[in-house]
């Protein structure tokens, strides 16, 4: 049988690139195009050893779990290891779901074939073959993912939360928000969303008419309006990145402590800062803060 080794990059590429998408869509990255690009390339290009037999070694379980692990640092470049493993993780669960549609549509039709070290070669396939098998998978991966999400979203852990400062506090609801990984980059503490009508009362007087006038409040602004107070030494901006949002800046504070209570575990804590987010962050309002994971 004979192999046609553009086939081969252009196949792998194609699902590689997919696959790192929807990697990207569910594990909340928002990578640069290039880079999926390069990282689709990479994982194309490492199934060109089936041409080599003499680097057939390069097959081993290690090597393809390497491989794979370059190929999240390449497209996502994950700062903390958390973030790498939660992408992996994903990204392996995406490959298993494609690999198994896939595997059940050309089980069911005629096809021609070879397996050699895992990597799976369709003489005959169509690009309406190709179709269905992407399309059964995205839908599979969809349901699988939203039942995750549903069966999880039973057990969001909701907590009470009070911030502390210069002698007032607030309580609220907060939820504890896995996708929220935001750091202060000055002390690398954990910062915890607040929507500013919950925290009000925490905030100076001068810098009330900003936040309200403002959806995106100017930190040069903030900054004229408590300088010569205590407040300056407590601002911070925090550096951010959302869908649409790539260069994104928080304007947060550090508090004097914040207590969190969950069931019958109450826990203190210092190392924590504040941003302040102008909009509603639940349209239902069922919680008014986004804890960090990190925080619980």
């Amino acid at each position: 049988m004979i192999v046609y080794a553009e086939y081969v990059f252009l196949e792998n590429f194609i699902m590689n690139y997919l696959i790192l998408s929807l990697t990207s869509k569910f594990g909340k990255a928002i990578p640069q195009k290039i880079k999926l690009v390069i990282a689709s390339s990479v994982g194309a290009l490492y199934a060109f050893i089936i041409f080599f037999p003499s680097l057939h070694f390069l097959f081993s379980f290690v090597m393809k779990f390497a491989c794979s692990m370059l190929i999240i640092v390449i497209a996502f470049t994950p700062y903390r290891f958390k973030d790498f493993f939660r992408l992996l993780g994903i990204f392996y669960f995406i490959t298993m779901v494609f690999g198994g549609a896939g595997f059940a549509l050309f089980y069911f039709t005629n096809f021609n074939g070879v397996i050699s070290n895992g990597i799976f070669y369709i003489t005959n396939i169509s690009i309406k073959n190709i179709i269905i098998s992407c399309g059964i998978g995205y839908i599979l991966i969809n349901f699988c993912w939203g039942y995750i999400q549903k069966q999880l979203s039973k057990d969001k852990i909701f907590m009470k939360v009070k911030i502390k400062m210069n002698g007032e506090a607030v309580e609220l609801v907060g939820m504890v928000d896995t996708g929220n990984s935001l750091i202060d980059p000055i002390s690398n503490h954990p910062v915890m969303i607040v929507e500013f009508d919950a925290i009000l009362n925490l905030l100076p007087l001068d810098t009330h008419k900003i936040f309200m006038t403002s959806k995106f409040p100017n930190f040069n602004d903030i900054a004229t309006s408590i300088n010569n107070t205590a407040w300056v030494t407590r601002l911070r901006v925090i550096p951010y990145e959302a869908l649409g949002t790539e260069n994104g800046m928080l304007v947060g504070f550090k508090p004097d402590g914040v207590v969190i209570e969950h069931e019958s575990e109450i826990k203190n804590i210092n190392d924590i800062i504040i941003a302040i987010y102008s909009k509603k962050l639940s349209k239902t309002g069922n919680y008014r803060a986004l804890l960090h994971p990190d925080l619980i």
